[in-house]
C-alpha cells in the first residue's frame, strides 16, 4: 500500500512540476487568444500594463542606440549627475545650433508611435506573431503562416523569458513575472535588436564559406 502511495505521490509531484514549468507558456497563449478576441478584461489580468508600457516606452525613446543604464542619482552620485546634465545640455545646444545654421525643408512629420500603440489588442497579437517594432502598424490578419510557437529562453522561480522569432524582423522577447503559485503576468516586451538578422546572415555566409573551403 505504501509503495502505491509513493508512486502516486511521485506522479503528482511530476505533474505539478510540469504544470509550473508550462504555466508561462500557457499565459503567453492566453494573451494571444485574448488579444485576437480583443478581450480587454482578460488582458488586464494577464499583463502588467504599467510595467510593460514603461519597457516599450524606454525602447522607443532609445531608438537604435539601445537602452542605457539609469542616469546617476543626484543623491548618491552628485558629480555623475552634474556631468550627465552638462552633457545633455551640450547635446541640446549643439542640435539647436545645427538646426539654426543648417535649416532643413519643413516636412510634415508622421505622428510618432507611442507605447500605448503597442499595447492595443491587435498590436499585442502582432507582437506574439513576431512583428517586433512593426506590430503597431501591421495588420495581424495578414499573417498567413502558422503563428510561431514561443521558445523558453530563460526560466527561474520568479521570471521567465519567452522568445518569438520572425525571419525578417528578428527576435521579440516576452518577460513574465510570477504572481501566486502558477499565475504569470507579462511585465516586459523586448523588441528585436537592430542588425540582428543581418548579423545572422553574415555569420551563416561566413560559416558556409569556411565549410566550402575546408571541403576543397
Amino acid at each position: 500500500m505504501s509503495r502505491i502511495f509513493g508512486v502516486i505521490l511521485v506522479i503528482v509531484l511530476l505533474a505539478a512540476a510540469g504544470l509550473f514549468y508550462a504555466s508561462p507558456m500557457i499565459a503567453f497563449y492566453d494573451i494571444r487568444s485574448a488579444a485576437k478576441s480583443e478581450d480587454i478584461q482578460s488582458l488586464s489580468k494577464l499583463i502588467d500594463f504599467d510595467a510593460t508600457r514603461t519597457s516599450v516606452k524606454t525602447q522607443l525613446d532609445a531608438g537604435d542606440q539601445g537602452v542605457a543604464a539609469p542616469a546617476p542619482s543626484p543623491l548618491t552620485d552628485p558629480v555623475g549627475a552634474t556631468g550627465n546634465a552638462v552633457k545633455n545640455l551640450g547635446t541640446s545646444i549643439g542640435k539647436a545650433w545645427n538646426d539654426l545654421t543648417h535649416p532643413q525643408p519643413a516636412a510634415k512629420p508622421a505622428p510618432p508611435l507611442t507605447a500605448d500603440d503597442y499595447l492595443k489588442p491587435r498590436a499585442l497579437l502582432a507582437l506574439t506573431y513576431g512583428a517586433g517594432k512593426d506590430a503597431a502598424t501591421v495588420d495581424p490578419d495578414k499573417f498567413t503562416a502558422k503563428p510561431p510557437a514561443p521558445k523558453v529562453a530563460f526560466f527561474s522561480l520568479e521570471h521567465t523569458r519567452l522568445t518569438v522569432k520572425d525571419a525578417d524582423r528578428g527576435t521579440t522577447t516576452f518577460t513574465f513575472e510570477r504572481h501566486g503559485l502558477i499565475h504569470w503576468q507579462l511585465v516586459h516586451i523586448g523588441f528585436p535588436k537592430p542588425g540582428e538578422i543581418e548579423a545572422e546572415k553574415a555569420a551563416a555566409a561566413a560559416s558556409s564559406a569556411s565549410a566550402s573551403a575546408a571541403a576543397q
